[in-house]
């Protein structure tokens, strides 16, 4: 059973058919050919990894959005990640090298 139940899911991945909720965000910035600012976010099963890996601060700092409303923000240093649970569904994040107020579409404010 647990193989028949492998393959079924196997084919639906295939064809597209998994968790919305499944997906990674990426972002890099340069500036003059120098990296000043890299993330991975990870979302898996309701679960979300951020991960900060280069920032020209030494530190990522992130604003969680959701249908337009801050639900979090947080900070991390270079080669630290963290682990969230229970986030919205299809959340929204902007990510920086530097702190400041951001607004849904990532602008400063």
């Amino acid at each position: 059973m647990r193989t028949l139940l492998a393959i079924i899911y196997c084919f639906l991945n295939l064809a597209g058919c998994t968790d919305a909720q499944n997906r990674s965000i990426a972002a890099t910035a340069q500036e003059n050919g120098k990296v000043t600012l890299d993330s991975l976010t990870d979302v898996r099963m309701g679960r979300a990894w951020f991960e900060c890996k280069a920032s020209r601060s030494g530190r990522c700092y992130y604003t969680v959005f959701h249908e337009g409303a801050q639900v979090r923000a947080f900070s991390l240093p270079v080669a630290e990640a963290l682990r969230l649970d229970n986030l919205p569904a299809g959340f929204s994040q902007c990510v920086a090298p530097t702190a400041g107020k951001v607004s849904p579409d990532c602008r400063a404010t």
